[in-house]
């Protein structure tokens, strides 16, 4: 990984400084990961003294409390435009990097139809790719790295650049989003990772309370999960999370994500939260323990994700009993869930019959014991 990463970084060098300017695009609904990525890619741009702007069209009104406060002072740090503005700043041999997303459909409204007008595009992911992904040759998408703010984290330990207490904050929060605060998705270097950037300035407490919600968008999210519905199937324990009291409530895509990740500690080995997301728009999030393949049920609805985390947007429909319904279809397949795992469920459930067995022979003794006693 460290390897390809470095030839990463030496084609990085090439396109950044071989451009005019450099356009930084994070997915739609931006969260953590794709913040803090864009932020630490901003660095690297401003250390190769190219001129440099992140497009982010989200309304600052419809983020929630912890990502408003990181990109306030990222807009006091760095130059960042809406996409419809961009066009006021585009030149020739500008260059698009877009970071934590690979899907066209995600990217901000102008920057998918300005696309084809860049010189060159960079990826920078760690979503797995399909026949939806931004074509490029010059990407790097590693499923099995935790968060995109991991990778940029390496590519600024590599420029050498100082990385200040801010920067570490909103790169160890990205990290921690796409984690679950480390608790899934983590190896040794993602933890040597996060520990050296606290050792930047920031602190967990620092982070911790970035994903503190305010009272109301918690009752929202709490209101959303006492929807869930629970399924066994294939011997796995399946969440299926909406609001059939409210069907049309509006989510954001980080609400639903947020319910998907309050599941997991409960036994669940994959969790999904439908809601819309627009008014004409469905979004699904979802979340696994690693028991399901939850990008390639995203796939079908044409979205994507990695090995943990995934999502879709579904265009032009508002009926998310039809949307739960299809899924119900999907989570019904075999080829969904992954061998092994199902192999240690069934060994688990072997296991609770034979507990069984033998709490049913004790009970058996216990009533011959009584009925002698009777006798």
């Amino acid at each position: 990984m460290e390897k390809n990463l470095k030839e990463f970084k030496s084609m990085l060098e090439k396109r950044i400084q071989g451009s005019s300017r450099v356009f930084i695009a994070p997915h739609m609904n931006i969260d953590f990961d794709a913040l803090g990525a864009a932020s630490g890619m901003a660095e690297i741009c401003s250390h190769l003294e190219k001129e440099t702007f992140i497009i982010v069209d989200d309304e600052v009104s419809n983020m929630n409390i912890g990502i408003r406060s990181v990109f306030e002072t990222a807009k006091k740090r760095y130059s960042i435009l809406t996409s419809s503005k961009m066009k006021n700043y585009r030149r020739k041999d500008d260059l698009l990097i877009t970071v934590d997303v690979g899907k066209r459909s995600l990217l901000p409204a102008k920057v998918d139809v300005l696309l084809s007008s860049f010189s060159s595009v960079v990826i920078l992911d760690h979503h797995k790719t399909d026949e939806h992904s931004i074509p490029s040759q010059d990407s790097y998408v590693d499923i099995t790295t935790s968060s995109t703010c991991e990778m940029v984290t390496r590519l600024l330990k590599m420029y050498g650049i100082s990385i200040d207490k801010w920067l570490a904050k909103a790169l160890l929060a990205g990290i921690f989003l796409d984690t679950n605060k480390l608790k899934k998705n983590t190896n040794e270097k993602t933890l040597e990772l996060a520990a050296q950037l606290i050792r930047r300035g920031t602190s967990i407490q620092d982070v911790n309370d970035l994903f503190v919600e305010d009272f109301a968008n918690d009752r929202k999210i709490q209101h959303l999960i006492d929807g869930t519905e629970f399924f066994p199937f294939h011997i796995h324990n399946v969440a299926i999370i909406m609001n059939r009291e409210n069907p049309n409530t509006i989510y954001t895509q980080v609400e639903l994500a947020s319910a998907a990740d309050y599941l997991l500690p409960y036994k669940v080995d994959a969790a999904y939260a439908i809601g819309l997301i627009a008014p004409n728009q469905i979004g699904i999030s979802a979340r696994t323990t690693g028991g399901m393949k939850i990008v390639e049920v995203m796939n079908t609805f044409g979205g994507g994700g990695n090995d943990y985390s995934a999502a879709a947007k579904i265009l032009e429909t508002s009926d998310i009993f039809f949307i739960r319904e299809e899924l119900m279809k999907l989570l019904r397949r075999k080829e969904f869930y992954f061998g092994k795992s199902m192999a240690l469920a069934q060994e688990v459930e072997n296991q609770r019959m034979e507990e069984r067995s033998t709490l049913d022979t004790n009970a058996f003794s216990d009533k011959k014991e009584k009925c002698k006693k009777f006798s």
